[in-house]
């Protein structure tokens, strides 16, 4: 798992793809004037580096469950917390806010194999097809 803060950070990315979508991600929030401070942070989830738990651990809740309702994905009455995910050739992209000020964090999440399997399974129930 990659934590990416800076445009500077994103050739550590090894899929060629991924790194063309973050970099394109991080353009479009000001390119060299992107505050992760302010705006957030993206994630790399990369096949075989990350389980659930450490993603959990480092966004601070279970990306598998509701945040607010702590109803889980595949369980009756659950709703998603994240703003959307979309989908791209080689990884989902979930959106995460965090707070009213617009803070969150951009999760790109590889369709790799070693990748949680119920994460894959909840980004493709819910992806809409990616756009640039």
């Amino acid at each position: 798992m990659q934590i990416i803060r800076d445009l500077p950070s994103t050739p550590q990315i090894s899929d060629p793809a991924i790194r063309k979508l973050v970099q394109q991600r991080i353009d479009d929030l000001g390119g060299d004037k992107f505050d992760a401070a302010e705006l957030g942070y993206l994630l790399i989830v990369e096949p075989g580096d990350s389980s659930i738990d450490t993603i959990n651990t480092q966004i601070g809740f279970n990306i598998l469950a509701n945040r607010f309702t702590g109803i889980r994905y595949g369980q009756p009455g659950y709703t998603p917390s994240f703003e959307f995910i979309e989908e791209f050739s080689a990884c989902y992209e979930l959106v995460i806010i965090l707070d009213d000020s617009g803070y969150g964090i951009d999760i790109f999440i590889s369709k790799g194999t070693g990748v949680d399997p119920d994460l894959l399974a909840m980004c493709q129930r819910y992806a809409t097809p990616g756009t640039i």
